[in-house]
C-alpha cells in the first residue's frame, strides 16, 4: 500500500473543495486534494453559474435567508457568510472569471432575482458553471497543491478521537492509498443519487461526505431538509430529472395547470422552491397529473408582456432552457406552448454540523459546501450554493493552515487493519447481488416513500425496505484488487448511500411538523409553540442516534 503524508487533505473538487485548497495552498502547508472524478468534474460544472451577492443591504439578504430557511438556519454561519464575503466576486474575476454585463447600464453587471430573493442581487456567469469550474481548476493547478484524481475516500482514520488521515481506494487501478494528515476537509458535495433518477445531480453525488463524517464521529444536522427543484423534465425517460429552473423560471406570468386545465398555482416567481414543489406533489397525489405523471407549466403569457419577455431571455441566456428544447421541442423552448414538469431533487440543506470556521466536533475534521449543514436551514434560495462554496471555502482554507499540527505516525499494521475492516463493512461475503441494482432500489424507495410528501407510515416503510437492501448489500459480487474495478466503486457508494438515506429518514421521522422542504401529511402544520429545533444525528457503534 502507498502511504503519503500531507499537512491537509481536502476530499472533493467542486467549488468549495477547490476554493478551500487554493486558500490553504497560499501558505507553506503541504496540501493534497483528492477527487472521485476528474478535477472539477461535479455539480459545480453543471450548475447554472449564478452567484448571489450581499445586494444593497446584507440585512435584507439575512432576512431572506431566514425566511427561506424557516429560521432553522444557524445564525453564526449566516453571519460568517455575509461578513466574510467582501471581495469574493472581485477575487474570482481577477483569476479570469467573467460575469454578464447589463446592456442598459454601462460598466455594471446584470443582476437577476432567483426564487426566494426579495431583490435582484445575483450575478450571472458566462458559460454557466463550466467557466467557474475551469477558472478554479486553473488556479488550483497553478498552486503547489498535490492532486489525486479518480480515487474514492473510504474512511477518515481517527485515533484517540483525533484525525490521523484518510484511507483511499484507487478504483481505476484496484489499489489502496493512505494519506496521513492531521487535518481533513470534507467537500464531497451532496447525495442526490439517493433519489435517482429523480435528481439533477451528477452520478457522483452519493452522500460520501455525510457517511465519512458520521463514521469519523462528527454530527449531522437537519438531514430531513431535502430541496426539490419544482421544474424538472418528465419525459422522455432518458431525460427524467434534468432541471429546468427554480420558481422564477415560470416567469412573472407562468401558471401551473393540472390534467383538467385547472390553474393550481400562479405568481410562482414570488414563491419558494419548497412551496411550489409541494403544490405539484399534492396535486399529483390527488390523481390530477398530466399524461406522463407531472403537471402542465404554461408560460405562454410571459411572451405578451415586457417583463415576461425579459424573464424568458434571461433563462435562455444562461442555458437553462436548452434541455427543454431537446425534451419538448421548439415551441416549448420559446414559451409558446405549455409543457410537463415534475419536481427533481436538487440539494441537501442538512449535512455535517460545523461552526463558523468550518470545524466539526472532531478535532482536525472540517466540512464545507453541500457536505456541510446548517447554513440554509429548511430551504435554500437560488444562487446561494456557489456563493456559499466560495466564501466558506476561503474561510476554511485560511483557517485550516492557521495552526500547523504535526503528522502523527500510524503503524502499517493499523492501516492494514483499517483496510480489512472497511472491506468487510462494504460486503461481508461474495454473493450474487450487484451494487448498481441495489442503488436503483434505493432511488425508488426514497422517491416513493421519503420524497416530497411524507408520513410516519411511509417513512417507516422506507426504513424497512432499506434494511432489506442493506442485507443484500452484504453479499455483493465484487473484487478489490488488480485493475479497473468500477463495480467496487459502486459498492462503496452504495454503502454511503444507505447511510445517507437512513439519516434522512430518521430525521424526517423525528421532525413531527412540516417546515420548509420537509412536509409531513400527518403533521401538516409548522410547530409554533416551541423554539425551533435542529435534528442532530450521531453514530454510536454503527447505530444512528439523536443527541
Amino acid at each position: 500500500m502507498e502511504i503519503l503524508k500531507y499537512d491537509l487533505v481536502c476530499i472533493g473538487s467542486g467549488v468549495a473543495g477547490m476554493m478551500a485548497s487554493i486558500a490553504a495552498a497560499n501558505s507553506d502547508a503541504k496540501v493534497c486534494l483528492v477527487s472521485k472524478e476528474p478535477l472539477g468534474w461535479g455539480n459545480t460544472r453543471i450548475s447554472g453559474g449564478i452567484i448571489s451577492t450581499k445586494g444593497k443591504d446584507k440585512k435584507s439578504l439575512l432576512s431572506d435567508m431566514l425566511k427561506s430557511g424557516n429560521h432553522l438556519n444557524q445564525i453564526s454561519l449566516l453571519t460568517a457568510l455575509l461578513d466574510k464575503s467582501v471581495g469574493i466576486h472581485e477575487l474570482i474575476e481577477s483569476w479570469g472569471h467573467i460575469f454578464v454585463s447589463d446592456q442598459d447600464l454601462l460598466f455594471q453587471k446584470k443582476m437577476i432575482k432567483p426564487g426566494g430573493h426579495s431583490e435582484a442581487r445575483t450575478l450571472i456567469s458566462h458559460q454557466r458553471g463550466i467557466l467557474l469550474s475551469n477558472i478554479l481548476r486553473s488556479k488550483l493547478l497553478d498552486s503547489n497543491t498535490h492532486i489525486i484524481e479518480e480515487v474514492i475516500a473510504c474512511k477518515v482514520i481517527t485515533q484517540e478521537k483525533t484525525i490521523r488521515g484518510v484511507l483511499l481506494y484507487d478504483w481505476k487501478k484496484g489499489k489502496w492509498v493512505t494519506i496521513l494528515s492531521p487535518k481533513v476537509i470534507l467537500a464531497c458535495g451532496g447525495g442526490g443519487m439517493v433519489y435517482a433518477p429523480h435528481t439533477d445531480n451528477m452520478r457522483s453525488a452519493t452522500g460520501d461526505g455525510y457517511a465519512l463524517g458520521l463514521n469519523a464521529g462528527a454530527n449531522l444536522i437537519d438531514m430531513e431538509q431535502i430541496q426539490f427543484m419544482p421544474f424538472g423534465i418528465v419525459y422522455p425517460q432518458g431525460m427524467l430529472g434534468l432541471e429546468l429552473g427554480d420558481t422564477s423560471a415560470a416567469g412573472p406570468y407562468g401558471v401551473l395547470k393540472n390534467k383538467d386545465g385547472k390553474i393550481i398555482c400562479r405568481d410562482m416567481h414570488n414563491k419558494t422552491r419548497e412551496e411550489v414543489s409541494k403544490k405539484i406533489a399534492l396535486e399529483i397525489a390527488l390523481g390530477n397529473s398530466s399524461p406522463n405523471g407531472g403537471l402542465w407549466l404554461d408560460p405562454t403569457e410571459n411572451r405578451k408582456n415586457e417583463d415576461g419577455e425579459e424573464s424568458w431571455k434571461n433563462w435562455k441566456s444562461i442555458g437553462s432552457l436548452d434541455p427543454l428544447r431537446l425534451a419538448c421541442g421548439a415551441k416549448a423552448f420559446q414559451w409558446q406552448e405549455p409543457f410537463e414538469v415534475l419536481p427533481t431533487q436538487h440539494y441537501i440543506m442538512g449535512g455535517v454540523q460545523i461552526d463558523d470556521k468550518g470545524n466539526t466536533s472532531v478535532p482536525g475534521l472540517m466540512a464545507v459546501g453541500e457536505t456541510a449543514g446548517g447554513i440554509h436551514g429548511a430551504g435554500r434560495m437560488g444562487s446561494m450554493s456557489l456563493f456559499e462554496g466560495l466564501v466558506f471555502g476561503k474561510i476554511i482554507g485560511k483557517e485550516v493552515i492557521r495552526k500547523q499540527d504535526s503528522i502523527k505516525q500510524v503503524s502499517i499494521e493499523d492501516i492494514e487493519e483499517e483496510k480489512e475492516n472497511f472491506k468487510s463493512y462494504i460486503s461481508k461475503q461474495k454473493g450474487h447481488y450487484h451494487a448498481v441494482n441495489l442503488k436503483q432500489e434505493i432511488g425508488e424507495v426514497m422517491w416513493k416513500y421519503a420524497g416530497i410528501i411524507r408520513s410516519h407510515d411511509t417513512l417507516n416503510h422506507a426504513l424497512n425496505l432499506l434494511s432489506h437492501i442493506e442485507l443484500k448489500s452484504q453479499k455483493l459480487d465484487i473484487e478489490w484488487e488488480n485493475g479497473f474495478r468500477f463495480q467496487t466503486l459502486e459498492a462503496i457508494e452504495l454503502r454511503f448511500m444507505l447511510t445517507t438515506s437512513k439519516s434522512i429518514i430518521l430525521s424526517a421521522l423525528a421532525r413531527r411538523e412540516s417546515r420548509g422542504s420537509h412536509y409531513r401529511e400527518d403533521y401538516p402544520n409548522k410547530e409554533e409553540s416551541n423554539s425551533v429545533k435542529n435534528m442532530i444525528i450521531q453514530s454510536k457503534h454503527g447505530e444512528l442516534i439523536f443527541l
